[in-house]
């Protein structure tokens, strides 16, 4: 058992937020830790089931944190049997190995 650092969103949330899990937990159990987390910024309706979303497809539930992900690795939580909007995951500058000032060069200094 380690700490093992994720960072996450919650589908409704503004804001990554990084969240230690067990290496030892599964995809269910880790999506439960992360709700109580970011639960301060978003209401989380706990008598629902979750899901855990890497790179635009759901996470099998029974599997290891540390069998399906790397640490560090963005991950998005969402309600079971939500619809993964078409392209999801390329709105992540992290999903996509992109700078944040390549995916959004309207925030970069101007050049003089």
């Amino acid at each position: 058992m380690a700490e093992f650092p994720l960072l996450v969103r919650f589908r409704t949330d503004d804001y990554p937020t990084l969240v230690p899990v067990d290496s030892e937990d599964t995809v269910a159990e880790a999506a439960e830790k992360i709700t109580h987390v970011v639960d301060s910024r978003v209401h989380i309706d706990h008598d629902r089931s979750l899901e855990m979303i890497y790179e635009g497809e759901v996470l099998p539930s029974g599997e290891l944190v540390s069998d399906v992900l790397d640490p560090v690795e963005y991950v998005e939580i969402q309600y079971e049997g939500e619809e993964i909007p078409a392209g999801f995951g390329d709105s992540h500058p992290a999903w996509n190995d992109q700078s944040m000032l390549d995916a959004h060069p309207e925030h970069a200094k101007p050049q003089e």
